[in-house]
């Protein structure tokens, strides 16, 4: 498994702006998943959010299970 990996998501905001579309990074050695609204905003250091995952969240994932 890589230990970042990277791509568009859609996430619920709310009823009135409903899916929006944001660029997530997980990196696996940190546990940390981070967003942002854009892959440039991504580039330039812009993140957006952030969550912080158990190890054994990504043990699950590295055997066969999904985050």
């Amino acid at each position: 498994m890589a230990s970042i990996m990277e791509g568009p998501l859609s996430k619920w905001t709310n009823v009135m702006k409903g899916w929006q579309y944001r660029w997530f990074v997980l990196d696996y050695n940190a546990g940390l998943l981070s967003y942002y609204t854009s892959k440039d905003k991504m580039m330039r250091g812009s993140r957006r959010g952030c969550v912080r995952l158990r190890l054994e969240m990504l043990m699950r994932e590295r055997s066969g299970f999904t985050l």
